[in-house]
């Protein structure tokens, strides 16, 4: 028995070693997306024209792909199949080998936007079923959108209305034309009498899926897409669920049912703008543009050029109010040669890289490195028009505004103010729109705190270098590319900027009276003692444990008292 039991063991550890090598051959040699890379090989081999070109398709590495967005939480890996996606020369190619249709990838940086981000899809997944998670059986979250439903997930970067999307823009128009409003709500605007829709196009099937009967056929026709399949019954039949309904079923026509459905999808929680607000209108003169605390329309032939130098300038320079972080830009045209000033406006960072004697002594004067902001060619054309002639725009507020200094926003400012921003500094209080805290980034010398990043300025002497005027400025607008970007959506309000401000202003004054010295508590050794402590702590602990850990097993006693009792 012992040899049959052992040759059956035998037996069983060869199949398994064998089907373990057979996997490991599928995985590492006969993945799908392996053989497309080896065609696309192929096919550049057939394609080259030149030594290089051959050189370059031999030098082609078969392997996983993915393009990481930390950004937007997403990894995809959809290019691992998708390789010639950007290879205009593939377009004769069937997929998963084919160029991307249209002109998309020419407007849209595959390395900054990947592909879920606009068509859904499981990223990660390096399988077609897996990656396109439309098995209806699955209730995958996102399986892949067709046309027209990919319009939907345009305005979760796009604000302005885009020809692209005739779908969404009827569906749109019409939500509002059929009065919807009237009985659903979306970001508070709107009725209570329905549901709120605002992340309708995020509902899972945990939370709303097609009845029973209409269930098979809509999963079917959604290609398993549960939320368009939800949204489109919904639309269709709106007694289907609840019964109790108050929505009397409307025959639309399939255009109609087909552009609502695509709008109905955009509302999400990934938005990124609501379209229900007010939007910036890219239109001549007039040009009318909110700001986060007022509406101004301006007139006048620089108009988008005031715009831009708003959105991007004001909070370092002005135009005729003196010095703020940087010179006053009055007058600036005559002064510097339209060259010089071009390429300071748009990359300031190559002058400075390149020791510009100009540039080298406005960094020594103002002591602020200009940062690149990212404008066009047209938008320093704009701003140099609008600082050409300033006096030619016009600007005209829609919306009452204090006409207090506001140089004197923190004077007088009681201590539940300063308190509220030193919370607001360290994120033990959340800002209201979601911006990230600043101690993330910004260190200050100060013992309410504790000690902050240092991927950016040390903001301690910051309220007495740029005043209440100019910090406020930059509270309110940032004009750094990074914190821009970070605050893009989220920007602070008036009550937070005025409590922040009283926190600076204070940690200001307390760094004068100090003389300047460092007066925030050293925390790196209080932690290294604590870190220490504990160390120890835990050597003590799993000491204990040992000095009692048996030295020998258990079979070696029962052993030890069979040869004492034979000895006896």
């Amino acid at each position: 028995m012992d040899k049959f039991f052992r040759k059956i063991i035998l037996a069983s550890s060869l199949v398994i070693i064998l089907f373990l090598l057979l996997a490991a051959w599928r995985e590492n040699l006969s993945m799908d997306w392996q053989k497309y890379q080896q065609k696309y090989k192929q096919e550049l081999f057939h394609l080259a024209q030149n030594d290089q070109e051959k050189q370059t398709a031999e030098e082609y590495e078969i392997k996983l792909r993915q393009i990481v967005l930390p950004k937007l939480g997403r990894s995809d890996r959809c290019v691992t199949c998708h390789v010639a996606i950007e290879d205009i020369r593939m377009d004769h190619m069937e997929q998963p080998l084919k160029s991307h249709p249209g002109d998309y990838l020419d407007k849209h940086d595959l390395n900054e936007t990947g592909c879920t981000v606009c068509h859904d899809g499981q990223g990660r997944a390096i399988t077609v079923d897996a990656a396109h998670a439309r098995d209806p059986h699955e209730y995958w979250e996102k399986p892949l959108l067709d046309k027209p439903f990919i319009e939907s997930n345009c305005v979760r970067c796009h604000a302005n209305t885009l020809t692209q999307t005739p779908n969404y823009n009827y569906g749109k128009a019409l939500f509002k034309k059929k009065g919807c409003f009237a009985c659903h709500s979306i970001r508070g605007l709107g009725g209570a009498k329905g549901p709120d829709l605002s992340d309708i196009g995020d509902a899972s099937f945990h939370v709303k899926m097609p009845t029973a009967e209409n269930r098979e056929g809509l999963l079917n026709r959604f290609n398993g897409n549960v939320n368009l399949a939800y949204l489109h019954e919904a639309i269709v039949d709106p007694a289907a669920q609840p019964k109790e309904t108050l929505m009397q079923k409307v025959d639309f026509s399939d255009d109609e049912v087909a552009g609502l459905t695509v709008y109905l999808k955009s509302l999400s929680s990934q938005r990124r703008v609501m379209d229900i607000g007010v939007s910036e209108v890219q239109s001549s003169t007039p040009l009318t543009f909110p700001t986060k605390s007022k509406a101004s329309e301006v007139t006048g032939a620089s108009s988008k050029g005031y715009a831009v130098f708003n959105d991007n300038c004001i909070s370092c320079h002005t135009v005729g109010d003196g010095d703020r972080v940087g010179p006053d830009l009055k007058g600036i045209v005559g002064r510097r040669k339209m060259k010089w000033l071009r390429e300071f406006i748009q990359y300031p960072s190559k002058l400075i890289n390149a020791k510009d004697p100009i540039a080298m002594d406005l960094l020594k004067k103002y002591d602020v490195v200009m940062t690149d902001m990212g404008l066009t060619d047209e938008d320093v054309d704009e701003v140099i028009k609008y600082l050409k002639n300033p006096e030619a725009v016009t600007v005209v507020s829609k919306v009452k505004t204090d006409t207090k200094d506001q140089e004197a926003l923190t004077q007088g400012v009681s201590p539940e103010q300063v308190s509220k921003g030193i919370a607001l500094y360290q994120g033990k209080q959340r800002f209201v729109n979601g911006g990230p805290s600043c101690l993330a980034c910004h260190n200050v010398k100060s013992p309410d705190v504790f000690s902050g990043g240092l991927l950016a300025k040390d903001l301690t002497t910051s309220f007495s270098r740029l005043g209440g005027m100019g910090l406020g400025a930059i509270l309110k607008n940032p004009p750094f590319p990074v914190m821009k970007k970070a605050y893009k959506d989220k920007p602070l309000t008036e009550d937070e900027v005025s409590a922040v401000l009283a926190f600076l202003e204070k940690v200001s004054l307390e760094n004068q009276k100090e003389g300047g010295k460092e007066s925030s508590i050293e925390f790196g050794l209080i932690l290294l003692v604590i870190g220490l402590s504990g160390l120890f702590g835990l050597f003590l602990l799993y000491f204990l444990f040992w000095i009692n850990k048996k030295n020998k097993s258990v079979n070696s006693k029962v052993y030890d008292r069979q040869l004492k009792s034979e000895d006896d």
